[in-house]
């Protein structure tokens, strides 16, 4: 495990909840950034929500805050905010994902924030942006996905659109803002002044949505629901075995897509003017399927990926979640990994996307309990503990 901490010596104050603030603060903490995490009493939302548990605490909190520092502070008190303030002032990066404007009266929004420490970084995630006219709406994974365009090509005529299963627009945007973050950071080695670094949900999705988005920009067409099939190459996407399905990635190119006619036994479909190149195999997807599937259909999908795998075609099954967590590939690049809470216990996580020198990053320490750095991060920033025991018995702040 990587463990000398790349990002030693940044500290982060994290004023971020749910799934998308919570993931890229994650990330920085597993660099070796110090990441505070700001709680209001009673807590982080996701400390009470979500269905499994680890003891009496939260998987949701546990896997996306593991590495960080909790201060149980409501800054929405004049006391509060003024310790807030003094912890502010040693921080390098500021991280929040509330909805724009929302911070503005408590004095932690980029305009306010700026003006009294220049050189901090401001790192903001949203559903819809910054600016425009949906700048001020909420945003939640589930509504982007729909607004964005996503669902509009993911799903069947017979399905309906459908919701990617996992919230990959909150963890797109959470890792863009980090990575926009860190490039402000070595700006700011230049010229001693941070930056207002902003992503969003919106932003994020777009930009997943590639070629799709490019194709409809230059021809106008609107893909539609497709199913596991792609708008712009075929045969690209989901077939029919004789006992379930094979995912088949046999257009990439013209030496691809024979190569895979050649697995199947359909070489003549190579000389069939319906799927003679690439547009017009999408054209035709339809009778393409069906020409396919009469073949696969008559063998197991394990004898079709034994077969494409010796052509060199790109082909996989559909696992599970736990096939997948428990295969060797996983386990090789070190991504499941495990800590231990003082009140969970034992607890795994997926370790963050990136490998230093060939070895997985891991998360310094477990999530915190609530108010479990409160003391020592008020020291730090310069109050006495008379002063942090004030504001714990005026319930302002909160620590065991």
């Amino acid at each position: 495990m990587v463990t000398e901490g790349m990002l030693a010596g940044l500290r982060v104050l994290d004023l971020t909840r749910f799934v998308a603030g919570s993931q890229s603060t994650a990330l920085l903490a597993a660099m070796g950034a110090d990441v505070i995490k700001v709680e209001i009493p009673p807590g982080d939302p996701y400390r009470w929500q979500g269905v499994e548990r680890a003891g009496d605490e939260s998987v949701l909190f546990l896997s996306l805050n593991s590495g960080k520092r909790s201060l149980a502070l409501d800054f929405r008190t004049e006391a509060g905010r003024a310790a807030l303030e003094q912890v502010l002032a040693s921080c390098d990066i500021l991280m929040e994902n509330s909805r724009p404007g929302s911070l503005a009266p408590r004095g932690l929004d980029w305009s306010s924030v700026h003006a009294k420490f220049p050189a901090l970084v401001y790192g903001s995630i949203s559903g819809y942006g910054d600016i425009g006219p949906d700048a001020q709406k909420g945003g939640f994974d589930l509504i982007l996905q729909a607004e964005s365009g996503i669902m509009s090509v993911t799903g069947t005529t017979e399905s309906g659109p459908v919701k990617v299963g996992a919230p990959l627009l909150d963890v797109g945007a959470g890792l863009s803002c980090a990575f926009g973050v860190l490039a402000a950071c070595i700006e700011r080695q230049r010229t001693g002044t941070g930056r207002l670094v902003s992503s969003s949900l919106l932003e994020f999705a777009m930009s997943g949505l590639g070629s799709v988005a490019a194709g409809a920009l230059a021809s106008g067409p609107v893909p539609g629901l497709l199913g596991s099939h792609s708008p712009t190459f075929a045969p690209y996407g989901g077939f029919r075995t004789a006992d379930g399905w094979l995912m088949l990635a046999g257009a990439g190119s013209e030496d691809l897509w024979r190569r895979a006619c050649g697995v199947m036994g359909l070489d003549r479909l190579t000389e069939d003017e319906r799927f003679a190149d690439n547009p017009r195999r999408v054209a035709n997807r339809d009778d393409l399927t069906r020409e396919i599937e009469l073949v696969l259909a008559g063998e197991p999908t394990a004898h079709w990926l034994a077969a494409f795998e010796r052509a060199g075609v790109p082909a996989a099954e559909v696992r599970d979640v736990l096939q997948t967590l428990g295969s060797a590939q996983v386990a090789a690049l070190g991504l499941v990994q495990q800590l231990r809470h003082p009140r969970a216990g034992g607890y795994h996580v997926i370790g963050p996307p990136v490998r230093i020198d060939h070895a997985p990053l891991s998360y310094p320490a477990p999530a915190p309990a609530l108010g479990s750095g409160t003391r020592a991060v008020l020291a730090e920033a310069g109050l006495s503990d008379a002063q942090v025991q004030e504001l714990i018995d005026q319930e302002v702040a909160v620590a065991p």
